[in-house]
């Protein structure tokens, strides 16, 4: 299976290059540095003795889910050198904004054998870090084959994904035996990579890195926020609907007019999870005969203003601190859901379509806690909405949601802990 593995990449390379130039036509990022993505032309690292750690999270989620864990390596280890390898061009720039030159940073290369074997070679790292659900065959394989220590942190598989996995048979099977220790989610999780051939003693559960966002530095982004929008002492319902996909921007839209029906002086704050969906999104905006302005514009919101369409990367979840109730995308359409915590965290309600199986064991906690509103449909999502602006509801929400954030923290220092022993093996 390795090696039919192996020749598949190779077959397929013309396919995945052609893919990305795809890509390139709305994000022209993916054109950027595209040697590297075959294990070339990397970036030069300095002559030292300080150890090297390889961490690939793929895009947005994954760079922000495992942020706090980078910050407490690089504050604690002065001799530590980290490299964050990305997917995607908005992943990319989310290592920059968050970490600028305290990082290396690079394409991730694709998982053909000479491209991952330039890869290591030339940054020849102690230890590489995975997150959440990427298993890559031949990155794990010669990790494996060169004493280098390969964590899955964060990691989630849903039973959807073990399917699939399941499907590649020894060549899965192998991968996750060679992985030194997975630090799962949830206790379905750790079945999961079980049942997918993971071994008992090196898999544990210890919660998610979401939760131990860090609390302060988030308010203080949403009280600079607050202070660049001008909307502090407005006093108008601020309703976000974040991470919107294609097919749910003109479910909100017409959900808000009928919220305003109720209250006419409410803000609607969409921010779309791809930002170069936006002037589809504006387009639908004007045909609800509605006034927008996009973030990106520099412009104030004001008394005139209906919507903002949120069309910046690395501020949503300081407009979640703003908002009276948050909408979390991606769930009224197949694509399954979003991370609701930084909501909570601020004590915001949360409402989710039914499509959340990124998120299934998260979400089923906070439905049976009763601080998630679940919607079928644009009519109901609008009396989610309506209802979200009541008080009682929110002054629960203010309550119980950072509550529920508090008791599940925990999670960042077993990680840490396990990618210390990784370091010092």
């Amino acid at each position: 299976m390795r090696r039919i593995y192996g020749l598949l990449t190779l077959l397929l390379l013309p396919v995945f290059w052609v893919g990305l130039l795809w890509l390139s036509i709305k994000q022209p990022g993916y054109r950027k540095n595209l040697s590297q993505r075959l294990g070339r032309n990397l970036p030069l690292l300095e002559s030292s003795s300080k150890q090297r750690l390889w961490v690939h999270a793929v895009s947005v989620g994954e760079t922000l889910a495992i942020a706090p864990l980078v910050e407490r390596l690089l504050s604690a280890r002065s001799d530590l050198s980290v490299l964050i390898t990305s997917t995607t061009p908005t992943g990319a720039e989310q290592v920059q904004r968050l970490f600028g030159d305290r990082v290396h940073s690079a394409w991730f290369p694709f998982d053909s054998p000479g491209a991952i074997t330039r890869s290591l070679d030339h940054w020849q790292p102690n230890a590489l870090i995975l997150v959440e659900t990427e298993l890559w065959p031949e990155l794990i394989r010669q990790c494996s084959y060169r004493g280098i220590t390969t964590l899955l942190l964060n990691a989630r598989l849903s039973q959807r994904s073990l399917r699939r996995y399941g499907r590649l048979g020894s060549l899965m099977r192998n991968t996750v035996t060679s992985l030194h220790h997975i630090a799962c989610q949830h206790v379905s999780d750790a079945q999961h990579f079980q049942a997918l051939g993971a071994l008992e003693d090196r898999l544990s559960v210890v919660g998610s890195l979401k939760f131990d966002m860090p609390k302060l530095a988030l308010e203080q982004q949403r009280d600079a926020l607050a202070l660049d929008l001008g909307t502090r002492a407005s006093g108008r319902p601020v309703l976000l609907a974040a991470s919107t996909h294609t097919g749910e921007d003109l479910l909100v839209i017409n959900a808000f007019l009928k919220v305003r029906e109720e209250h006419p002086s409410a803000l609607l704050w969409l921010a779309p999870r791809h930002p170069e969906r936006s002037a589809a999104i504006l387009a639908l905006i004007a045909t609800a005969k509605l006034t927008a302005i996009r973030r990106s514009s520099g412009q104030t919101v004001g008394d005139s203003t209906e919507v903002l369409l949120i069309d910046t990367l690395g501020e949503l979840p300081a407009f979640m601190g703003l908002a009276s109730a948050v909408f979390m995308g991606g769930s009224l359409v197949e694509h399954g859901g979003h991370n609701p915590l930084e909501a909570l965290v601020f004590g915001k309600p949360v409402i989710s379509g039914p499509f959340t199986t990124n998120f299934s064991n998260l979400y089923q906690t906070l439905e049976a806690e009763g601080l998630v509103s679940v919607v079928g449909n644009g009519d109901q999502l609008a009396e989610a909405l309506s209802q979200s602006l009541k008080l009682e509801h929110r002054e629960r929400y203010a309550a119980q949601g950072p509550r529920f954030v508090d008791q599940h923290r925990g999670a960042l220092q077993a990680q840490c802990d396990i990618v210390e022993a990784a370091l010092s093996a």
